[in-house]
């Protein structure tokens, strides 16, 4: 999966209880000493953590969308952390969404900022009743989250009570991007999507930038899957700067994600999977100069990245300057295996081609 996963128990003062925390570091989180992640809190990560830790890795790779640290929380009581309001028949074991949100933001994140290198980008994805929760985020706390997804929400909650919060939304809010979706769910669960459908359309003068979908050939709980990777697609929207094979140089894409940051409200440095992909398309499309530039440029950024020297090493070869080529893959060897790299055996078989073309 990722390069280093690992879990801990963390006790809340707020919620007087302990709860089980998974969090999935990037691959490339030592390439560099000081690069801030983004960060995607997954709620009932006990069920939902690992799928989407595996494909957050394949698409950040390809630049779809940001390399981001993956936090998992596992949820002790689901109906009552999820819920905003208490209903009588549920009484004590709902309506604690607000006092959660504080353990989230208040004493988790604090905790998670102290020990990672995390960016202020956060993103938070639920399903079902967690799916209602990270509805209710974009909806009433868009000053704490930048993006939320929504699986199957269980929009039906208290007679829709959530989406009167549609009504309250102004262009006073903070920017949020939100995706939701419904499978083939029937009663509530479609009436709720229905009537958000009919709500969302109406509303203007917001910062809330929205996209709902329907996969009428999922079930509740095949959901998540397809649900998640075109979430994270959707609020990432426009994030990959070389979508199809045509190139850009370093100037371009620098003036590219500053106008990114301005429509999304984020500004988030290019990572090392960026520069590799923007860097080989360059070299790979006729423009060997521009993916040179691109690559040694992501080496000032990232000195540790096994990917980015042995990348570099390539296009030096591509140039005939087998010198440079040599020490850039020298370098790639050692950083690949300080990290116990999987691009290892590729790595060690360009330095062996390389230490054999320049005996």
């Amino acid at each position: 999966m990722c390069a280093e996963s690992t879990s801990f128990q963390f006790y809340s003062e707020r919620l007087s209880e302990t709860t089980t925390i998974r969090i999935a570091l990037p691959e490339t989180y030592r390439h560099s000493s000081d690069y801030e992640y983004p960060l995607l809190l997954v709620m009932d990560g006990s069920t939902q953590f690992n799928h989407i830790a595996g494909n957050i890795e394949f698409m950040s790779t390809f630049a779809e969308i940001p390399d981001m640290i993956v936090v998992g929380v596992s949820a002790n009581s689901r109906l009552l952390n999820f819920t905003q309001t208490e209903l009588e028949q549920f009484a004590g074991r709902s309506g604690g969404a607000e006092n959660y949100t504080k353990f989230l933001f208040e004493e988790l994140l604090p905790k998670l900022r102290e020990d990672y290198r995390i960016a202020s980008h956060v993103t938070v994805t639920g399903h079902s009743l967690s799916g209602l929760y990270s509805a209710y985020l974009a909806l009433n706390h868009a000053d704490v989250i930048q993006a939320a997804i929504s699986i199957s929400p269980s929009l039906w909650w208290d007679d829709f009570v959530i989406l009167n919060d549609l009504a309250n939304l102004t262009a006073e809010i903070s920017k949020v991007r939100w995706f939701a979706s419904m499978a083939s769910e029937p009663d509530e669960m479609a009436e709720g999507f229905d009537y958000l459908e009919a709500a969302i359309g109406k509303l203007t003068n917001t910062n809330l930038t929205w996209e709902l979908r329907r996969f009428p050939d999922e079930t509740h709980d095949s959901t998540p899957l397809i649900g998640n990777v075109m979430g994270l697609r959707s609020v990432f929207r426009g994030f990959n700067a070389v979508p199809q094979i045509e190139v850009k140089s370093l100037e371009q894409l620098h003036s590219y994600y500053a106008d990114y940051a301005e429509i999304a409200d984020y500004n988030l440095p290019m990572s090392v999977h960026q520069y590799n992909v923007y860097g080989l398309k360059a070299a790979y499309e006729g423009q060997l100069a521009w993916g040179v530039e691109i690559l040694e440029a992501g080496i000032q950024s990232f000195p540790y990245s096994e990917i980015l020297w042995d990348s570099l090493a390539t296009a030096y070869t591509m140039n005939d300057n087998y010198t440079a080529a040599l020490n850039a893959s020298e370098k790639a060897v050692k950083f690949a295996e300080q990290h116990g790299s999987k691009y290892l055996s590729e790595i060690l078989l360009q330095n062996a081609n390389l230490k054999r073309d320049t005996q």
